[in-house]
């Protein structure tokens, strides 16, 4: 588990330096400029542009001085403004954590826990990370949270399939998959030279790789199991993800992940802590002291790798599962970022994200705390339902806090896919937690440091988790009922120059019977909703499955659907209507060629006129039609996250221009002219 991210909903931010707003108009595509925004709404954050990142109360988005001038005449408060050259990153980190400030690196802003946003050059991240700092990439793209309704349990009888599929979870193997990833040789003890490290940096760490390679290849098939390297820097230590794969029977349906992280970090360790594994008492240094990380986080992949080999025993299923070991969580989430980035670029079908960190330390009650977002919440619902039907016993407390970025399960809610943490307490260390206070958790004393050993484990509190995991997944076709279907916000997303639904089913069993899909464009505020797609979906969706219907739009920025399915109720289902409708924003931007909308363009009525679907780096000049360039813009993404280049309908200087016809001009960074053309400004 990674020191904490993302501020808490209880947290505000507060600008702690006063950061002039400064751009000249030298600057070049190479530069990179952003805006801290307050926000009250959801409402605010659909009219805010390309997210970067969102906290309470804040919003990082991109956008220069011309943008933090709309934004203000809009009735936005920008609380602060920064840019980076060619060579420079904004990062996430933890301040405070370890000692102080870190040396030499621009603070944009920080929060009261010291937990903030910083500028430094690349170069330097290694040499950083090297002194154990955490340092989270400010996100590319930061997916706008959205309000679904909750899907409601079904009141299901217990199958005896699922029963003995639990059955088959065994403690032992659990214990002894965290003793072989936490010592050398665990029948020897916490001894000086036998306390293994997990640092990603470190190449010891790899003979943990290989061990979970082995165990994923024994239940999966060597074949089925791959290692996904990556680098946090060119010429950094090399990296690997774990990724083992139960193939379902259907390669279009889909796929679940069942994950934890696999690198540990002993910052927290004491003198006496050192002295207790036979270390010189001193500051831990990654470099030579070890890192055992037992609870955090030897208890969430034992929970990935037991779930595997019991859900292998009962698969295939429709769908896959993918039961996936990150490293470099406790560095900046790198692992994790790094394989939510490239799925979502190739347009991974993730149903659900399920990951695992720190369940095992707590010895009070058998309790696990489930965070989610609210468009994931659906997953934190099925998970009751199991615990509940099955007996599992556990004590299931539920955060919804779509800022509760802790752990491996952000990177996939920052690319819009749904996810949950299952973890032992959020925060592991929070005197003032309520589960601490009610007298349900104990302080986790050993997080983050050397004594975070296999003795300290409630093997059964980590077995229950286990059968929570296996039950949840393997209700789908092992159970008797109906079908579900459901649509949550997020299911509508850009397919090309259109929109893809999705649907899911959560039923028990498949549906091979046709249902209607009805998708509405309303006005911002979600009213005055007219219908412009309905079809029929003909195949078969699985349980657990999830139906796709292509819905022709064609119209490019910012809108507001209304998604209905079966709206006349012809399915019998086991949850009627509530999670059969959904409102979503999207934003949608050209693929292919070059869209300009709209045009003509009002200012006071339209924020901007888009040139969206522009290649990278591309370059837009406008004239008066006698020849005078009146204002200049760039497509400044050099990481994909907009190809638009966005006019506000002003000069240079920033003053609104008059209405007549305009002449514009947009060439590729290398200056060969890819458009031009004219547009209209209408008073």
């Amino acid at each position: 588990m990674s020191r904490r991210l993302l501020p808490c909903a209880a947290l505000t931010l507060v600008l702690i330096a006063s950061l002039p707003a400064v751009w000249s108009s030298t600057d070049t595509p190479t530069t990179d400029h952003i805006l801290g925004v307050a926000w009250t709404t959801p409402g605010d954050l659909a009219l805010l542009g390309d997210l970067r990142y969102v906290a309470p109360g804040l919003a990082i988005v991109d956008g220069d001085q011309i943008t933090s001038r709309r934004l203000t005449d809009a009735g936005f408060n920008v609380i602060f403004a920064d840019e980076a050259t060619a060579g420079e990153g904004w990062y996430l980190a933890d301040h405070l954590h370890g000692g102080g400030r870190i040396e030499g690196v621009e603070l944009i802003h920080e929060d009261s826990d010291g937990w903030g946003l910083v500028r430094l050059e690349t170069a330097r991240l290694t040499q950083l990370l090297e002194r154990d700092h955490f340092l989270y990439p400010l996100p590319d793209h930061y997916a706008a949270p959205s309000s679904p309704a909750a899907a409601r349990a079904a009141a299901r009888e217990p199958s005896a399939a699922v029963t003995a599929l639990l059955d088959q979870v065994d403690a032992t193997r659990l214990r002894v998959d965290v003793e072989r990833l936490s010592l050398i040789d665990p029948a020897a003890g916490a001894v000086h030279g036998n306390v293994r490290t997990r640092h990603a940096r470190r190449p010891e760490t790899f003979a943990s790789t290989t061990y979970l390679r082995q165990q994923l290849a024994d239940v999966l098939g060597a074949e089925a199991v791959q290692l996904d390297s990556f680098r946090i820097t060119a010429g950094d230590s090399l990296m690997f993800n774990v990724v083992g794969e139960l193939r379902g029977t259907d390669p279009e349906a889909g796929s679940y992940i069942i994950c934890g992280h696999y690198d540990a970090i002993g910052k927290r360790s004491s003198r006496a802590d050192l002295a207790r594994v036979g270390e010189t008492p001193g500051p831990w240094d990654w470099l030579t002291h070890p890192a055992p990380g037992a609870d955090d986080n030897g208890s969430g992949v034992a929970v990935v790798l037991e779930s595997a080999r019991v859900l292998a025993s009962a698969g295939p299923f429709p769908w896959s599962i993918r039961f996936i070991t990150w490293s470099g969580e406790e560095l900046g989430l790198w692992g994790s970022r790094h394989y939510a980035d490239a799925a979502r670029a190739r347009g991974d079908r993730i149903l659900g994200v399920l990951n695992f960190d720190m369940v095992g330390f707590n010895d009070l009650a058998d309790r696990l705390e489930l965070v989610s977002n609210p468009s994931s919440i659906w997953l934190v619902d099925l998970m009751r339902a199991v615990n509940e039907r099955y007996a599992i016993g556990l004590q299931l407390d539920v955060l919804e806090d779509r800022f509760a970025g802790l752990s491996d399960h952000q990177p996939f809610w920052a690319k819009g896919y749904d996810a949950i943490l299952g973890i032992e307490n959020y925060l592991p260390t929070d005197a003032d937690a309520a589960s601490v206070l009610a007298g349900d958790y104990r302080i986790n004393t050993q997080y983050h440091s050397v004594t975070d050993l296999p003795d300290s484990i409630n093997w059964e509190l980590v077995a229950a988790v286990t059968r929570l995991t296996v039950a949840t997944l393997a209700q789908f076709g092992l159970e008797e009922g109906l079908p579900n279907l459901a649509v949550f916000g997020g299911d509508l997303r850009n397919e090309d120059d259109d929109l893809l639904v999705q649907i899911a089913n959560l039923g028990a069993v498949a549906l091979a019977a046709p249902f209607d899909v009805r998708v509405s464009a309303c006005a911002a505020d979600s009213t005055a909703c007219a219908v412009v797609f309905q079809d029929t979906y003909h195949g078969r969706v699985e349980a657990g499955g999830v139906a796709s219907l292509l819905v022709p739009w064609q119209r490019y920025g910012s809108s507001v659907f209304l998604i209905e399915v079966d709206p006349e109720d012809h399915i019998v289902e086991e949850v009627e209507v509530d999670d059969n409708r959904a409102f979503q924003a999207v934003r949608l931007v050209p693929t292919s060629g070059v869209v300009i909308y709209p045009n003509p363009f009002r200012p006071g009525q339209d924020p901007f006129m888009s040139f969206s679907g522009v290649p990278l780096f591309s370059r837009l000049r406008i004239y008066r039609s006698g020849g005078e360039m009146i204002w200049r813009g760039f497509e400044e993404d050099q990481r994909q996250r907009s190809r638009e280049i966005l006019w506000p309908g002003v000069n240079n200087a920033g003053f609104a221009v008059a209405a007549g016809i305009y002449i514009y001009d947009l060439r590729s960074f290398e200056g060969a002219r890819l458009e031009r053309g004219k547009i209209a400004v209408v008073w």
